[in-house]
């Protein structure tokens, strides 16, 4: 898999997964299909930048997700709702060991029995494990499927959710 390095990043509908690095130089990896790209900035910048793209903060989007979905935790975002990006946490996005998932790329997720870890099969049959439980990914899913579906619901009937 090729390894590009960028000072900047932008979630787009090629965007999987938006990791950690061990490197101080270049703190986030960004899995795309078939290549790997290592960034200058933090995972939590580059989510927030790409809403402020998408038309609002990751605050903004983080606030109207608590609205629609009744939780405050580990809130789904909807970085470019027009395009179809959805992310969910795998952690609390306060953590620094907070890494985002794109909600369309995951095929399917298994827990790895005796850790506290799950495997996310992507659509292009690569996998991540991720060290989130089984019972958090599940949670993560459903969370994030219910807001695309409150959220098309309301773009396409023209319902409020209040």
């Amino acid at each position: 898999m090729v390894e590009v390095l960028k000072k900047s990043y932008v979630v787009n509908e090629r965007t999987k997964a938006i990791l950690i690095n061990p490197d101080p130089m270049y703190p986030t990896k960004i899995l795309e299909d078939n290549q790997v790209i290592l960034c200058r900035q933090t995972p939590k910048e580059i989510v927030n930048q790409s809403c402020l793209l998408g038309g609002s903060t990751l605050r903004g989007r983080r606030l109207a997700m608590e609205k629609m979905l009744h939780t405050k935790t580990k809130l789904p975002i909807p970085v470019k709702p027009n395009e179809g990006i959805f992310l969910f946490p795998t952690r609390s996005p306060r953590s620094v060991y907070c890494e985002w998932i794109s909600f369309f790329h995951v095929k399917q997720f298994h827990e790895v029995k005796g850790t506290k870890g799950s495997t996310v099969y992507f659509s292009d049959d690569s996998e991540l494990h991720i060290p989130t439980s089984g019972f958090s990914v599940r949670r993560q899913m459903q969370l994030t499927g219910l807001a695309i579906a409150t959220f098309y619901k309301n773009e396409i009937c023209g319902r409020r959710t209040d």
